[in-house]
């Protein structure tokens, strides 16, 4: 889109691609056109969005909650396991989560009180805004997602035309535009393939057994897992019609994506917005002083296996499964990670502790970036691979390798892996087994990319 003018039409060496929408392209084609690297063009507009997002939901929560309540929302979210993986990636996961997540807190207010028609106007508006541009991210999803959001305004159903007209108004033009371009090719593509057949059928590769999201969700929300026990424990009161809607966002999307066959971790990230807003409007008219140290000891116990996670994270990516930590490979500022978190839980302040906590989150990611992410880039990234075959690459072809490393390679290469067989002569070939990373194969013998013959 940068190179061509064309910000309508995603095309992918050559070719017209139909899987997405095309919000997330246009965010990294404005940093190309800017003349900004790869590595930050594709990237650094997610992180600027999900940056934007803390703010304005800080915003609306505490018009909604209170202050506290904006504050242990945004900052559980902001240091979980899941939302920080995601906002690095250039994928279209988060940006669909940000607008989603921003049209159910711009409802809260009208199922609080009863505000004026032209008010009841402005938010109907920014609500299909929102759910236009979340329908730019991703498709339909989001669509399928307000079935709660619809339900509880069902009461201003005749202001839902307001809504439509913003949605469409939002999102139509580019649809429109592309099917005016490619016919139904297009639709069949993104709607019926992308769309529709991920609800049933084997052909996305992505099938996962039923209960695949109950550990996904547990993950995501590390290290703050143990605050949902918190939050079923103390709960006294009765839900509220705002929280009722959060709820049952929540329980509706994770009901949803188990039953479909097809799952991805990613497809959880809108959930995670509303969770967290839900557990942080518990602290509405209340002090942190209140939660209690007990109910933090979980938590800070997670935090301290961020140095372990660290060093297992690399092996575990790569070998497709979890394997052994040892505490006799941590060296001494691994062990002062270890200790931070458990000397504030001894130490500090109940009205400080919270804070403190959330410090050694940020730097424990710190930790894992500064030590994991080498590892991460030489073994399953392919950004490592590529810095290996760069110098040779125009002798070098997809012998039979996982389409994301035949995508990873192509976006550095800037154009297409050539498929061996497809003509040319080629030196090496690039073959790997399932997701595992490549290795060549010349005409001799095998060459693994780290050296090794």
């Amino acid at each position: 889109m940068a190179q061509t003018g064309d910000w309508v039409n995603p095309i992918l060496w050559g070719k017209p691609w139909f899987e997405k929408p095309p919000l997330v392209y246009w965010m990294s084609a404005a940093f190309f056109w800017l003349g900004e690297k790869p590595e930050v063009a594709a990237r650094l507009p997610v992180v600027l969005l999900s940056l934007a997002f803390f703010g304005a939901a800080g915003w609306l929560v505490a018009r909604e909650f209170g202050n506290l309540a904006a504050v242990v929302s945004v900052g559980l979210l902001a240091t979980s396991a899941g939302w920080i993986a995601y906002s690095n990636f250039c994928l279209t996961d988060a940006p669909m989560a940000v607008f989603f997540t921003l049209a159910l807190l711009l409802a809260l207010p009208l199922l609080r009180n009863e505000p004026d028609e032209r008010r009841v106007a402005l938010r109907f508006a920014g609500i299909g805004a929102c759910l236009g541009l979340a329908v730019l991210a991703k498709g339909l999803l989001p669509l399928g997602l307000a079935v709660p959001l619809a339900w509880f305004l069902r009461k201003w159903w005749r202001a839902w035309w307001l809504a439509a007209m913003a949605l469409f108004g939002t999102a139509a033009p580019w649809y429109v535009a592309m099917y005016q371009r490619y016919g139904m090719a297009f639709l069949n593509e993104l709607f019926l393939k992308h769309h529709f057949e991920r609800l049933y059928s084997n052909s996305i590769q992505h099938v996962q057994p039923w209960y695949y999201y109950v550990p996904v969700l547990l993950g995501a929300l590390f290290p703050w897992t143990p605050m949902l026990a918190i939050f079923a424990a103390k709960r006294t009161a009765g839900w509220d019609r705002r929280q009722a809607l959060l709820l049952a966002t929540c329980v509706f999307g994770f009901v949803f994506f188990s039953v479909v066959v097809n799952k991805l971790p990613g497809y959880l990230l809108p959930l995670l917005p509303a969770l967290w807003v839900l557990v942080g409007a518990e602290m509405e008219g209340r002090t942190l002083a209140e939660l209690g140290k007990k109910w933090l000891v979980a938590p800070a116990l997670l935090i301290a296996l961020i140095p372990l996670i660290a060093k297992g994270l690399p092996d575990a990516l790569a070998a497709g499964k979890v394997s052994a930590f040892h505490l006799g490979r941590m060296g001494p500022t691994e062990m002062f990670y270890v200790a931070a978190p458990l000397a504030a839980l001894l130490l500090g302040r109940r009205s400080w502790l919270s804070g403190l906590l959330v410090l050694c989150v940020v730097a424990g990611g710190m930790l894992v970036k500064a030590t994991a992410y080498p590892l991460l880039d030489e073994q399953v990234s392919a950004r490592g691979l590529w810095r290996e075959i760069e110098r040779r690459h125009l002798t070098v072809c997809d012998g039979g390798i996982n389409r994301e490393w035949a995508y990873g390679l192509s976006f550095y290469r800037q154009s297409e892996l050539p498929v061996c067989g497809s003509g040319g002569e080629y030196q090496w070939q690039l073959k790997a087994e399932g997701r595992a990373r490549p290795v060549y194969r010349g005409s001799d013998a095998p060459v693994l990319l780290h050296g090794e013959k």
